[in-house]
């Protein structure tokens, strides 16, 4: 902001000094021709001649103090048209946080109220959608605003998606829930974005097994038998 009031004021005081050495050109001659005579007149027209250097060179320093103007007006409306772009950006960005964060209110009621969750489509032909699968459709867009806010960096996405697949849940969501996202999303070109980088990370991963107990430690604990005091 400061530096934006210097600019507009080197712009007004070039302003003052073109418009002084202008009036000035044209007053001082027109006032000297009305009270000199022709011998006079004559004697000035000589001067004149001799100092038309000065005038060459004053004429110069107004063309350069004019392009300085334009300059630094041209820079000034720049600055503003790029402060403009990046506030619309911030505005835009705003409102797609808050319709995200409605869709995930709405997908925590429907995993806190089974009946609101009957309400959503099945995720697949005969198969409805579960707790765990809205669970998971939050956490993967968690990711997506992260990046798209530029909280993390596309290595830390990648990452973050590598590390979510080893989730037998989320591989199996994923599975599931890809061919209608990409009906819903197709042709928006961040969402086809993120789900390139689910499929890379998908298609990495291997098919996690299900969760077991291992059993050389549930063992000793289900053979366990106190023993007898002799």
């Amino acid at each position: 902001m400061r530096r934006r009031w210097l600019n507009v004021l080197l712009i007004n005081l070039a302003l003052l000094l073109g418009v002084t050495v202008v009036a000035a050109g044209v007053v001082l001659p027109v006032s000297y021709l009305l009270h000199i005579d022709a011998a006079e007149l004559h004697r000035w027209s000589e001067i004149g001649q001799a100092v038309t250097p000065v005038g060459i060179f004053f004429s110069g320093i107004a063309f350069i103090a004019i392009a300085v103007t334009l300059f630094l007006q041209s820079r000034d409306l720049r600055n503003q048209r790029e402060e403009l772009a990046i506030a619309r950006e911030e505005q835009i960005r705003s409102g797609e946080i808050a319709l995200r964060e409605l869709h995930t209110d709405l997908i925590r009621m429907a995993i806190d109220d089974p009946e609101l969750r009957q309400v959503w489509p099945e995720i697949t032909v005969g198969v409805d959608i579960t707790k765990k699968d809205h669970y998971c459709n939050l956490i993967l867009n968690l990711q997506k605003v992260a990046y798209e806010t530029h909280t993390i960096e596309l290595a830390e996405l990648r990452g973050a998606l590598r590390y979510l697949m080893a989730s037998r849940d989320m591989y199996s969501f994923w599975a599931k829930a890809r061919t209608a996202r990409v009906a819903v999303t197709s042709g928006d070109e961040a969402e086809d974005f993120f789900t390139a980088e689910v499929d890379s990370a998908f298609s990495a991963a291997s098919p996690p097994q299900p969760r077991t107990l291992r059993p050389h430690r549930l063992l000793p604990k289900l053979f366990w038998r106190p023993r007898r005091r002799r």
